[in-house]
């Protein structure tokens, strides 16, 4: 054994000698860097900051030095919060010889823009018949019995040049908004059904917990946080709140509805905990309650401290659930998938005598129950924990082999799945040496292209030697020549590959092997493809008659034309603004051609203040429709506002028009993707 270490030692020495002398880029390719130096964004625009040579069993922190500016989540996901300029500091965090090491990789400059509203603009000359005057304003009865005038939500919306083959109206004259039909009264907008709100989805603040396990938000010493509602909330329209929980401090909380995570703008009514009858903090909590939407922006609740300049002290919150009175909402949203459930053995050889766990995991949901049972109850049998229904204790009888089963019972955003998931376990005779080698830090995917550092460990004895195996194609392993317990995943292309490690242990005089194996995917940049939620953000815009859309159950959204509709309007897709050169917009659809435009987050129509096409617009074109953003399809017809044309940089909108269509027709769009590179386009 000495020899070995004296060996091991001098080896270790030639390597570092042969790298000072031979000025290999071995170790240069392998240093951790931060890649990302500078961000530009807009306001609710998010950008990954990103890190190459990233190692195993370390950490990586980020932090905003002006959170009101731009956040950053755990994962590095910048968020811009409003205009302003701030930065963002990385460091890397690991522990050696069993001490904490903290470096720091470097700064991000930051700057986030405000989008600006454009106006439509109206020139002085006019040289056809003056446009028509505005309705009045409706009157909306005001909750406490009063009646204000209320512009129709439809009024502010913004004119745009669409790209349609027939004459364009005068640039003279600008378009009458037509309202929209006055909802319910408040009172008669009564809760339907509930459907549960995605709680994972809260916004990341610091103090604001989820727990994928249980479905809870726990909440300390927080101003504010939002829950996005999964649907836009109009003008008028109502919500009904159920939200349960319990309240660990004395102060309570208040809810309303907002705009967006970003900004937060009131666009609801207020209401207060406090006022409930019944109302006690501490204690739990069981609450209902109806907001009214004020706006045609609402997407989010938010959840507030009680009263101006307090905090949430102590919250829990276990579930909310949403009903939407008018079917906006809930109604149209698709089935949850159905969860994928792990099963994670302490160890998977164990003597007869002996015990280990096991614990079941849920992709997404709450775990309700798990039934846990053994193949072979002569080799080993399973006790449900007590406390823990995820959680059980195995006992090995005898020597064999056998499997461990869990049935587990999900709810995922209200809907309940059953799902057996299973594992091997071997028993040894009582007083053999047991190994139970595992590789450490094996990452489940890896971008092509990275790599992964594995280490083998076992649970008693000397390692006397290490086996390291790849199966499958896109990726090799290149073991260390000095440690023999630990290799490097070399990623080469996307695909799955099991590596194993077969380990040679000896202990009192007693040899034994065992062989840990990981199956680990080898995956495309999730960036080089990117799916737009075509049921968010979505708008309608035009002249004289307009189109309608609904979201439908699965996913889709239908768009229909009413007969006699205008040739200019249409359905708008929002996303934030990307930077998509080169990259192919694919739009999937069913039902009529129609027109396609797409469009620029900031740059303008000089004439009309119009957001400025990126593309030449496309005519009559049946789906799927795909192009490609680069200079053979660039609009360099019109100059924006700021004197330049358009590019791809800002990409922030696909908008459907509806062209010179005379009857009712409508189109179903299925998806709008961008993908990097043409073959992963499928096929039609």
């Amino acid at each position: 054994m000495k020899l070995r270490k004296a060996m091991a030692v001098a080896l270790a020495g030639a390597l570092v000698l042969t790298t000072f002398a031979t000025g290999t880029t071995s170790e240069a390719a392998k240093k951790t860097k931060l890649k990302t130096k500078k961000v530009s964004i807009y306001v609710k625009g998010k950008k990954k900051i990103s890190i190459t040579g990233k190692k195993a069993k370390h950490k990586y922190t980020f932090t905003s030095k002006k959170k009101k500016i731009a956040k950053v989540s755990k994962k590095g996901v910048i968020t811009g919060v409003k205009a302003g300029k701030t930065t963002i500091t990385v460091k890397d965090t690991w522990k050696q010889k069993g001490k904490k090491k903290t470096k720091k990789l470097g700064t991000i400059n930051v700057t986030v823009k405000k989008k600006t509203t454009p106006k439509p603009k109206v020139t002085a000359q006019v040289t056809q018949a003056p446009a028509p005057q505005p309705p009045a304003p409706q009157v909306s009865q005001d909750p406490n019995g009063g009646g204000s005038p209320t512009t129709p939500p439809d009024a502010t919306q913004t004119p745009t040049a669409p790209p349609a083959k027939t004459s364009k109206p005068p640039k003279t004259q600008p378009p009458t908004p037509v309202p929209t039909p006055t909802p319910p009264s408040r009172e008669e907008q009564q809760p339907t059904e509930y459907f549960p709100a995605n709680m994972a989805e809260v916004e990341q603040v610091d103090g604001v917990t989820y727990d994928p396990e249980t479905g809870y938000i726990t909440v300390k010493d927080v101003e504010q946080f939002c829950i996005p509602l999964g649907y836009t909330v109009k003008n008028g329209h109502a919500i009904w709140v159920k939200i349960k929980g319990r309240m660990n401090g004395e102060q309570g909380f208040r809810s309303w509805m907002v705009n967006d995570m970003a900004n937060k703008t009131t666009l609801s009514d207020q209401w207060e905990a406090k006022n409930e009858e019944g109302f006690q903090a501490p204690g739990e909590f069981d609450y209902t309650f109806q907001l009214l939407s004020e706006s045609d922006d609402v997407t989010c609740l938010l959840i507030k401290g009680p009263v101006y300049g307090t905090n949430i002290d102590d919250l829990l919150i276990t579930s909310i659930e949403i009903s939407y009175p008018l079917g906006e909402g809930g109604s149209t949203k698709p089935d949850p998938d159905e969860p994928t459930v792990n099963m994670d053995l302490e160890k998977h050889t164990i003597t007869a005598g002996s015990k280990t766990t096991a614990e079941v995991s849920a992709s997404a949901g709450q775990i309700k129950e798990v039934t846990w049972s053994v193949e072979d109850e002569t080799i080993a049998t399973v006790e449900k924990d007590a406390q823990d229904a995820k959680k059980a204790t195995i006992t090995g009888v005898k020597a064999g082999e056998t499997k461990v089963t869990a049935e587990v019972k999900v709810t995922v955003e209200g809907k309940d799945f059953t799902v057996t998931t299973e594992k091997d376990l071997k028993v040894a005779e009582e007083g053999a040496l047991v190994v139970n080698a595992s590789i450490e830090s094996a990452p489940t995917e890896v971008i092509v292209g990275e790599t992964a550092e594995l280490k083998v460990t076992v649970d008693t004895g000397t390692i006397e030697s290490v086996v390291w195996k790849v199966e499958g194609d896109a990726a090799t392993i290149e073991t260390d020549s000095v440690e023999a317990v630990k290799a490097v995943l070399k990623t080469v292309k996307v695909g799955e590959v099991t590596v194993s490690a077969t380990v040679t242990v000896k202990k009192d005089g007693k040899t034994a092997t065992d062989t840990a194996k990981v199956t680990i995917n080898v995956i495309k940049d999730p960036t080089d493809i990117i799916e737009i939620d075509i049921t968010k953000n979505i708008s309608i815009a035009g002249w004289g008659n307009k189109a309608t859309y609904e979201v439908q159950s699965d996913g889709s959204v239908k768009i229909t034309w009413p007969e006699g509709s205008d040739n200019y309007t249409f359905c708008k897709f929002s996303f934030n603004p990307m930077i998509l050169t080169g990259y192919y917009c694919v739009i999937d659809a069913e039902g009529h051609y129609t027109n396609v435009d797409i469009q620029d987050a900031e740059k303008k129509e000089p004439d009309w203040g119009n957001p400025l096409s990126v593309t030449k617009p496309a005519y009559g074109v049946t789906f799927p429709y795909t192009v490609k953003l680069d200079d053979e399809v660039l609009n360099t017809d019109i100059t924006a506002t700021d004197g330049t044309k358009a590019d791809y940089t800002n990409v922030g909108g696909v908008n459907i028009y509806k062209g010179t269509e005379t009857e009712e027709f409508s189109l179903t769009i299925k998806s709008i993707k961008f993908y990097k590179y043409e073959e992963d386009i499928p096929k039609a």
